[in-house]
């Protein structure tokens, strides 16, 4: 989903809620390559709701906040809530450092023929 979605959202009515991780940039490519061409313009995504005139727009940095966020949206059964959680630019899964070693050693050029 690009975000757009939630103007259709919006127009039926619908009451979903939507979690963006906003680490601030290209967090795959950095575990490519590293460097100011990941980082990107913050975007304020809890103010998408203003743009589209109906919805409920969060802002989240810590736990306490996530909770809150969380409890609100959970109440609300009359319109979306989008909830922004602010990460660090280098917080990723386990998962996707994995990932991003692999990838890093084949754009490298240093990759096992197993893709290792």
């Amino acid at each position: 989903m690009t975000g757009l979605e939630l103007s259709t959202v919006a127009r039926l009515g619908l009451n979903p809620i939507v979690i963006v991780l906003d680490n601030h940039g290209y967090g795959t490519e950095r575990q490519i390559g590293d460097g100011p061409y990941n980082d990107i313009t913050d975007w304020a995504f809890s103010k998408v709701p203003e743009l589209l005139g109906s919805g409920w727009g969060f802002v989240v940095n810590t736990p306490a906040d996530l909770d809150k966020a969380l409890q609100a949206s959970l109440a609300n059964r009359d319109t979306y809530s989008i909830i922004e959680v602010n990460l660090d630019k280098h917080d990723t899964s386990p998962a996707l450092t994995r990932l991003g070693q692999r990838l890093r050693k084949r754009v490298q050029g240093k990759a096992e023929p197993d893709g290792r």
